[in-house]
């Protein structure tokens, strides 16, 4: 079940990045709470930041064990790495960590991935209303946001996050995949399946993100207390 709860929740992740890696690390990138960095540290961090948008989790841990600091940027690109090889503890440490930093959206955002893959969907929205108060703008957790909502089976309010999601970056191709998913769940297969065409989905596609809603719905996949997650993050 464990798989097919991560699967899900990867459907708004997997296909940008591990939970919305695109525009969220380009802002990232440029804000690093101010820390002075030596020119060779910022190419460092630059070919680290390279290397996770190319899924090369492990090899970005290595780099990162030279890091001479924990700055904000530092924290999220080695939480990063860490959840994406499976180090879920250190990888929640270090977005608690970021949490408290200029990067707190990160953070939070970080934290309710971590927690919507081990079930705790409560605790998940909780963290990820708390990054989307501090930044109502980012597209990316916007789209993991009402991937949340999803579980709760709030089908119109996720659909208003896909919405802004898409507004905010037009072609958002996980908030797409959610929007269609989302609106299968609340009954209009017809819209679904027109959004799918005007924005180049295959068929086959089209059917996975059906199978995938129709295995959302189950009683044990949606229910309350192993309430399930959305991305995410």
């Amino acid at each position: 079940m464990n798989k097919l709860l991560i699967t899900i929740f990867c459907v708004s992740t997997i296909i940008l990045s591990g939970c919305a890696n695109t525009a969220t690390t380009k802002t990232a990138s440029r804000d690093n709470c101010d820390v002075p960095a030596s020119k060779e540290e910022s190419i460092t961090l630059d070919l680290i930041e390279q290397q996770i948008a190319e899924k090369q989790y492990y090899s970005a841990l290595a780099y990162l064990e030279k890091a001479q600091n924990n700055s904000p940027r530092v924290l999220r690109l080695r939480a990063e790495a860490q959840r994406n090889t499976g180090l879920l503890d250190e990888a929640y440490a270090s977005y608690r960590n970021l949490s408290l930093s200029c990067m707190a959206a990160y953070g939070h955002a970080g934290m309710a991935k971590i927690l919507a893959t081990r079930g705790d969907i409560p605790q998940a929205h909780q963290q990820m209303l708390k990054a989307r108060r501090i930044a109502p703008g980012n597209a990316d957790i916007r789209n993991d946001y009402g991937f949340i909502l999803l579980a709760h089976k709030k089908f119109k309010a996720a659909q208003r996050e896909f919405m802004t999601a898409l507004q905010l970056q037009p072609g958002h191709p996980v908030a797409i995949r959610n929007m269609v998913m989302s609106l299968i769940l609340d009954g209009d297969s017809r819209t679904a399946l027109r959004m799918a065409k005007n924005n180049d989905i295959s068929t086959e596609e089209f059917k996975q993100l059906l199978s995938q809603a129709n295995a959302f719905k189950q009683p044990t996949i949606a229910g309350s207390n192993i309430a399930r997650q959305g991305a995410p993050l």
